[in-house]
């Protein structure tokens, strides 16, 4: 805890002057300044203090740095927030400090919601939105670098002869002399990969770590290994260094399209990053929704639910629009109507056999590296990386679209005189497309859902 060295009472960073400030006596300090007059050496600064509280819910651990107590967790919501003792941590290289307030935060994450027209009204409470909380998150910077002479191979067309077609090959070699700093990858297991490259950091603003800037906020404890990314971070360098190369005339004389560069790590720094988050409980207190913004550049990325209620209105409008289109244009006939029912039917079965990887993948963290790699025991670790994906659709969450489908071909092959067969069979494929689309609407709410409660494992995690 830093307390003022004028009154002795606690301070805190503000992201809008970039001053910490003291409440009880209005005295305001530059960080850098303060770390003088707090006499902060070397061997102090390589660690820093605070507060811990556990989540007895989901075993999240948040560092404070004032006497405030944390009254719910930042990752599942829950009150259950248990006080522990007074911790160390190690320092890291550098931080990049809060540049948006809460209320700036606040700001972007209703502007995300302004333009969601299916977005729950308990997402937009007042209660809700003022839960945003800032969080240091930890991060790892890592510097490709790629030395020296680069061979590729290239192929060129040189002529024909009888059925036979010659090609020249080449090999070509370039001195690249290349790095790549500022490459940074979240080292928390329950911060959804998706979330953290959506939310990319100016690493030019980046700063010396200082203590002073921790007041006022909280912060996380990385749990996976440093080098869990190395691999994604030469692949990213190698990715960039091909498409310049692609645009260097030589290579493309020669035939070489996919010109590579070979980088590897040569430099790793531990950071913190600045993250408002936000979790959100809907109303069955089953699931959980997460809004992350980017405390440095605003930037939001939120998971949003659907309801039902306002998405099946706006598609009945839309049904109606198309349909008095459709009449104006076409000489609308009972089979047509069929026909067009059965299309609808088909969209639908579509859409929800397209969903199932992307629901799996969620569930199972297919698609999170930081979670899939974190050691969390090895029975359960063998569970996520070599047991069989759950299905998340089975035939019971298909089979309304295929009944519709059938029905309607059905009608149109017995080609029944009386018109009521088919305004029958429409009437029922389009009750069948209703109750699938409040499936499709309840597997997306799935795949952007986090189930409750999650006792075993740490906050924020993807799924039950």
């Amino acid at each position: 805890m830093i307390k003022c060295p004028n009154c002795g009472a606690e301070l805190k960073y503000d992201a809008k002057t970039k001053l910490v400030n003291c409440e009880y006596c209005n005295s305001k300090f530059e960080p850098t300044e303060l770390k003088e007059k707090l006499n902060i050496s070397e061997k102090v600064e390589n660690t820093y203090e605070g507060k811990a509280y556990l989540c007895s819910q989901c075993g999240a651990k948040l560092l404070t740095f004032d006497e405030t107590a944390i009254t719910f967790c930042s990752y599942c919501g829950s009150q259950a927030m248990v006080e522990q003792e007074m911790i160390k941590q190690k320092a890291p290289d550098c931080i990049i400090p809060f540049k948006k307030t809460k209320e700036e935060c606040i700001e972007s994450y209703k502007k995300v919601l302004s333009k969601s027209l299916f977005a729950p009204r308990y997402m937009k409470s007042d209660i809700v939105v003022n839960k945003f909380r800032g969080i240091y998150i930890p991060y790892c910077i890592y510097k490709a670098s790629c030395h020296g002479p680069q061979v590729n191979k290239g192929s060129k067309y040189s002529h024909r002869s009888g059925d036979y077609q010659y090609y020249n090959d080449y090999s070509i070699t370039a001195d690249v002399d290349a790095e790549y700093n500022g490459i940074s990858y979240d080292l928390i297991s329950n911060f959804y990969d998706k979330f953290s490259h959506a939310l990319p950091h100016n690493f030019k603003e980046i700063e010396q770590f200082n203590p002073n800037y921790l007041t006022g906020f909280y912060a996380d404890k990385g749990d996976v290994e440093d080098c869990l990314y190395e691999s994604e971070a030469e692949k990213l360098a190698e990715r960039d260094s091909t498409n310049y190369l692609s645009k260097i005339k030589t290579f493309r004389i020669y035939g070489c399209s996919n010109p590579h560069a070979h980088f590897t790590i040569s430099e790793k720094k531990l950071g913190m990053f600045p993250i408002y988050f936000l979790a959100i409980r809907n109303k069955k207190n089953t699931y959980v929704n997460y809004a992350v913004i980017n405390g440095q550049t605003g930037k939001a990325a939120v998971d949003l639910p659907v309801d039902f209620k306002k998405y099946i209105f706006a598609s009945l409008i839309l049904t109606i629009f198309i349909f008095l289109i459709i009449n104006n244009l076409l000489a609308l006939t009972p089979k047509k109507i069929c026909l067009f029912s059965i299309l609808f039917s088909i969209v639908s079965l579509i859409i929800s056999i397209s969903q199932v990887k992307k629901i799996n993948d969620r569930e199972q963290h297919l698609d999170d590296i930081g979670y899939s790699n974190k050691n969390i025991g090895e029975e359960q670790t063998l569970d996520i990386k070599t047991s069989k994906p759950k299905k998340s659709i089975g035939i019971k969450n298909v089979y309304k679209q295929i009944i519709g489908f059938l029905i309607g071909v059905s009608v149109l092959i017995l080609n029944f005189v009386n018109d009521i067969y088919y305004y029958g069979a429409c009437i029922v494929i389009f009750v069948l497309v209703i109750m699938s689309f409040y499936n499709l609407v309840n597997q997306h709410n799935r795949l952007v859902s986090t189930k409750l409660p999650q006792l075993e494992k740490r906050g924020g995690d993807e799924s039950e």
